[in-house]
């Protein structure tokens, strides 16, 4: 799908699928019923980055099909993994000037603590805005290569126009799309998570092509 360069392109692609209902609502169910457990909190995200990078291999294959769901733990946990572990270290260096300025109260510890606040939002956009490129270190040189984070900033700065638009859709998909369920009493959620992964897929696509030029 050579027009996935485009946005709307992205948007509308999993509407191609003409089983996009099914397959978009009962994904997005599976997700959801894991979700409700805390022992399932991990198994739902790494069923649905392994539904990602499975929607994203059929775009590459030139296939507008989205996967049926299922849990792809296998094709999703290296993924899940490095986002993690990235979102953790990010909360913990966060966590340092919030609680100091809990601690130290007053205006100064007030600015503090909303610094760590704004530090953990920042970063936690930045990390979103990153996937693209973490989904390809990941995949080209698994999990000890997304860790590396020169050759992240290196990935991402050779192309800064792929990089920034990518980003841009990770973004809407991730932080937009996906939480507007939230306004049909959550259970929404269902379908625009999946549907906002779908997008991302071909965010994905688009970064990778860019990168293998």
């Amino acid at each position: 799908m050579d027009g996935l360069d485009d946005a709307g392109e992205m948007l509308g692609w999993p509407f191609r699928d003409p089983h996009w209902p099914a397959r978009l609502g009962l994904m997005g169910l599976l997700w959801f019923a894991l979700s409700l457990t805390i022992v399932g909190i991990p198994l739902a995200g790494i069923a649905l980055a392994g539904w990602m990078l499975t929607a994203a291999d059929n775009l590459r294959a030139g296939s507008p099909e989205l996967p049926p769901p299922g849990l792809y733990l296998r094709r999703g946990y290296r993924l899940f993994v490095v986002q993690l572990a990235y979102f953790l270290v990010i909360a913990g260096v966060a966590t340092i000037p919030f609680i100091g300025g809990l601690r130290l109260g007053g205006i100064g510890g007030g600015l503090l603590a909303v610094f760590g606040e704004s530090l953990l939002t920042l970063a936690s956009t930045a990390l979103v805005a990153a996937t693209p490129a973490l989904v390809r270190l990941t995949e080209t040189g698994g999990i000890a290569a997304a860790f590396r984070v020169d050759r992240l900033a290196a990935l991402l700065a050779a192309n800064p126009r792929s990089s920034v638009g990518s980003g841009l859709m990770s973004l809407l998909s991730l932080d937009i799309i996906s939480p507007i369920g939230l306004l049909a009493c959550g259970i929404g959620l269902a379908v625009t998570t999946t549907y906002g992964y779908a997008v991302l897929a071909a965010a994905v696509v688009a970064f990778d092509r860019k990168a293998r030029r």
